[in-house]
C-alpha cells in the first residue's frame, strides 16, 4: 500500500498539468497519470468526436479528450474521452481550463479504467446539475451503453444498452447515431478489432 507524506493541492495538480506532456486527473489529493490507449479505445473516441461534430445543435459544442472537468461535489479535475457542452463553458474561479456544464459526457471502456468509468467517475460527473447522459462504448464488442436522467432529473440506476441495428438518441444533437455508425471499419460483428 501506496502511504502519501501529504495529500497535493489543487493547484499542484495545475502545475503538473501545465509543465506535462502526459494527461492526469487529481482524485481525492493523488496525482494520477492517465494511461494512454489502445487503437481501438483511441479510434472509437475520435469517431465519436466525428459523429457529434457532424450532429450539434445550435449553441452545442463537442469537445475532445484532452478537456478537463472540475468536480465540484468531490473536489476533483476530471477528463472524459468525449464530450457535448451546450452554450458558453463554464469555468470555476481557480481553473481557466476546467469546464464545469457538460451536457453529454462520453467513454469509452478499456480494462484498465472499466470500474472506475463504470463507478466513481460515472459518480462524478452525474454530479453535474447539467449533465443529461453519461454514454459508456465497448472496445471490445459493439455495444454503447447510456445512462440517462428521468423527467424527474433523477438518474436511472441501469443504462439503456444499444447493440448491433439499434440507434440511440443524445440531447445536444440533431439526429440519432446507429451503433453500426459508432464500430464501423473498427470491430467486426464478433467485436474482433478490424485495425489489427
Amino acid at each position: 500500500m501506496l502511504t502519501l507524506p501529504r495529500r497535493t493541492t489543487y493547484a499542484d495538480y495545475l502545475a503538473t498539468e501545465q509543465n506535462s506532456e502526459r494527461r492526469h486527473e487529481s482524485i481525492d489529493g493523488v496525482i494520477v497519470a492517465m494511461a494512454g490507449g489502445s487503437d481501438e479505445h483511441n479510434a472509437l473516441a475520435a469517431r465519436f468526436s466525428t459523429l457529434f461534430g457532424v450532429r450539434t445543435s445550435g449553441g452545442c459544442h463537442c469537445y475532445n479528450s484532452d478537456q478537463r472537468f472540475w468536480i465540484e461535489a468531490t473536489s476533483r479535475g476530471r477528463y472524459s474521452d468525449g464530450s457535448i457542452i451546450c452554450g458558453k463553458p463554464a469555468h470555476p474561479a481557480h481553473d481557466a481550463q476546467a469546464t464545469t456544464n457538460p451536457l453529454v459526457v462520453v467513454e469509452v471502456l478499456s480494462p484498465s479504467s472499466e470500474g472506475d468509468d463504470e463507478g466513481e467517475k460515472r459518480r462524478d460527473f452525474q454530479s453535474f446539475p447539467s449533465l443529461q447522459a453519461y454514454v459508456l462504448a465497448a472496445q471490445d464488442a459493439r455495444c454503447v451503453r447510456v445512462y440517462c436522467r428521468t423527467e424527474r432529473g433523477e438518474w436511472r440506476d441501469q443504462p439503456d444498452i444499444y447493440l448491433d441495428g439499434a440507434s440511440f438518441e443524445l440531447p445536444g444533437l440533431t439526429r440519432a447515431i446507429a451503433v453500426d455508425e459508432v464500430y464501423d471499419r473498427l470491430l467486426d460483428a464478433d467485436g474482433r478489432s478490424l485495425l489489427r
